[in-house]
């Protein structure tokens, strides 16, 4: 992001506002970022400037009524999470202009006459938002059941997405012999050092991303230029095959990563242990039953639906 002479209090003021649907505050947004959002996929993914031209409406678009800005409750840095939302829309745009699923329906016209029309199949998207909501209340469910001592072992390990509640500040703080508020900036201090860890994932999540770009592109060059059993189209069939088995297996490794867990941002258990005055042992065997008992119990309310 460039920089500007508004400070970070007046850029999370003005984001606030945004997210409340205030016209004059979204205008000054846009004025501060929509540079950022235009060169978002040049700088990024090496699109085009029509690319990008197309990338900036589309983008303006969807965050011009503000709903987006709600998203944005502070557990990141600014810079991360608006990284985070166009990298999403970039997503979306794409699957838009290039994945939309169709199919043929033939109609008869007022001759008798039969035509075909394409019509869109239905959107599915907010059935799958729907389940990944019941998904996060059931998870904060189960983990509301484990007993505090060991709860506060596992919002710590995960400390970057998980916000520890009063009750937790407060057993933390009596453990160590502190105050509450001493508790709060070791937190908010931890959570700061973690979100260059973010950072970085976000650049795997991104090269996964602009692979996928990459081989839909490649897709659409074998079918321009590697039709028919002409010498050339053959040639670019050969050499349009073997980069796309590249990009796919280079893709395959990273998205791989991203299911081990690789790109979560886990707090190092020395942290854990000097914070709660325990033993980096004593941390990992705790973490390992919150997550063995989690899992059961998941899997348990998943057999009752």
């Amino acid at each position: 992001m460039k920089l500007t002479s508004h400070t970070n209090e007046e850029i999370l003021e003005i984001v606030k506002a945004c997210g409340a649907g205030d016209e004059k505050s979204l205008q000054t947004f846009f004025d501060i970022y929509s540079q950022d959002i235009y060169n978002f996929p040049i700088r990024v993914f090496h699109l085009s400037e029509d690319d990008a031209s197309d990338y900036y409406i589309y983008a303006f678009e969807r965050l011009k009524t503000g709903k987006r800005f709600k998203s944005f409750v502070g557990k990141s840095s600014f810079k991360t999470w608006f990284f985070s939302v166009l990298r999403n829309l970039l997503i979306d745009w794409q699957r838009t202009k290039r994945e939309v699923k169709t199919q043929t329906v033939s109609k008869v016209n007022k001759d008798g006459k039969e035509y075909s029309t394409i019509e869109d199949e239905p959107d599915k998207r907010s059935e799958a938002l729907a389940l990944a909501l019941d998904v996060s209340d059931q998870f904060h469910s189960v983990l509301s059941t484990i007993k505090i001592e060991n709860r506060v072992v596992f919002k710590l390990s995960f400390v970057y997405y998980l916000h520890l509640d009063p009750e937790e500040i407060r057993f933390v703080a009596e453990k160590t012999n502190r105050s509450d508020e001493e508790v709060r900036i070791e937190v908010l201090r931890l959570r700061e050092e973690l979100s260059s860890r973010e950072e970085e994932n976000l650049k795997m999540e991104d090269k996964i991303t602009s692979l996928y770009l990459n081989i839909l592109d490649l897709k659409e060059q074998k079918k321009s230029k590697a039709q028919g059993d002409s010498v050339e189209a053959l040639y670019y069939k050969e050499r349009l095959d073997h980069a796309l088995a590249k990009k796919y297996e280079q893709r395959k490794k990273l998205i791989e990563k991203k299911q081990k867990g690789h790109f979560l941002v886990r707090t190092p258990y020395r942290e854990i242990a000097r914070i709660l005055g325990i033993s980096e042992g004593g941390v990992s065997v705790t973490l390992l039953r919150v997550l063995e008992k989690m899992q059961k119990k998941m899997h348990s309310m998943a057999g009752e639906e």
